[in-house]
């Protein structure tokens, strides 16, 4: 999978033996057993307004490395491919990446990496920075977008209408057009797990915190439901809670308070669209051990986990120096803690964020 791109240039045989259907499912189950085996996690990381494929090898006595395994770019004719490196942000569901360029109008694409396929959305109206988007798919796999326009002026009395586009009809549609009781932040990145979407959501009136999904199946917001962490240390404004992807099954939630700076990570044990189930605590730990101002940022912040070292990767901004460089800290047990700077000076308006990637044979569907 990973010589696809080099596999299609070399001849036309090549090339339409690449698009099989069987041949990329066979390839893709040999990839997933290779990544299961070998000490590396490969992830989706966004730098720069760039995106990349990019290896990890947590070590136990080294720095963690991050090798860079190629900018994706896509394959398609389509004239405004090269526009795709211009990222602001990036969300992943079954093998396709959803990507929001930061041109003048925050347009839309949709793409598979391994097939190099893009989909240029087209809205309804224009485009805003503040909106916030979902990608999934319903019980017949039709691939799906969720776009959340609000009035993020006014966060507790905003009024949202949410649009749904469907990559079947190749339309929109309003599928909620009043103000729920209660919102999701506009940097909140949503996480898509077996085809749904989960936020984390904060009641309007009242400082209550929970989990919302939407299901693109019933195309409607399902019930409450609850966060691992007590209710009276509900998160403030300041605090940090952000979700992650454990494969392709378990959803992470990682909360850090703004007062006692202790970071905590729990993995579920069940997750569906009206039921959640947490395991026991997977990490806590006190950051205030390691700098009295040693705060993740609510807008990056995003992490991924390694069950089986035990520790968490969260990246973010450099919280030492007065830079924009972007950060990796790894922090496990015992007081294991490592600060891996990933790269040159960065811009101060783009977070670096990470997601976990699974090759898919899905392929998107084309207009006709």
């Amino acid at each position: 999978m990973t010589s696809l791109r080099a596999v299609r240039l070399t001849c036309k045989k090549w090339n339409d033996l690449s698009k099989d259907r069987s041949f990329l499912k066979k390839q893709i189950v040999e990839t997933k057993k290779k990544q299961l085996e070998s000490k590396e996690i490969e992830v989706i990381m966004m730098r720069n307004f760039r995106v990349y494929l990019t290896s990890i090898d947590i070590h136990n006595n080294v720095d963690p490395s991050f090798t860079p395994k190629g900018t994706l770019i896509s394959l398609s004719d389509d004239a405004n491919h090269h526009q795709v490196d211009n990222v602001s942000r990036v969300f992943h569901c079954d093998g396709l990446l959803l990507c929001i360029t930061k041109d003048l109008h925050y347009r839309l694409v949709v793409w598979n990496p391994y097939f190099g396929q893009t989909r240029w959305i087209q809205p309804r109206n224009s485009y805003h920075r503040k909106d916030n988007y979902a990608l999934g798919y319903d019980e017949k796999k039709n691939h799906k977008i969720l776009r959340l326009k609000d009035n993020y002026y006014a966060p507790r009395e905003r009024i949202c209408e949410f649009e749904l586009y469907s990559f079947e009809s190749n339309s929109w549609k309003v599928v909620l057009d009043v103000s729920p009781d209660w919102y999701i932040p506009s940097y909140n990145r949503g996480l898509s797990l077996k085809g749904n979407t989960y936020w984390y959501a904060t009641e309007k009136h009242v400082n209550v915190d929970f989990l919302i999904c939407f299901d693109f199946t019933t195309e409607k917001f399902g019930p409450r439901l609850p966060l691992p962490f007590n209710a009276t240390e509900s998160p403030t404004y300041e605090d940090v809670v952000t979700l992650s992807s454990v494969g392709e099954e378990q959803l992470a939630v990682l909360f850090q308070s703004e007062y006692t700076l202790m970071m905590e990570i729990w993995v579920t044990s069940k997750v569906e669209s009206t039921e959640v189930l947490w395991n026991k605590l997977f990490l806590e730990v006190d950051l205030i051990a390691i700098s009295s101002h040693f705060q993740f940022l609510a807008e990056a912040g995003s992490f991924f986990i390694d069950q089986k070292k035990n520790v968490v990767v969260v990246f973010d901004k450099d919280m030492d120096e007065a830079t924009d460089r972007d950060m990796a800290y790894v922090v496990g047990k015992n007081g294991y803690f490592k600060k891996v700077d990933i790269g040159e000076e960065a811009y101060t308006s783009c977070f670096p964020l990470v997601c976990s990637y699974v090759p898919s044979s899905e392929q998107i569907r084309q207009l006709t």
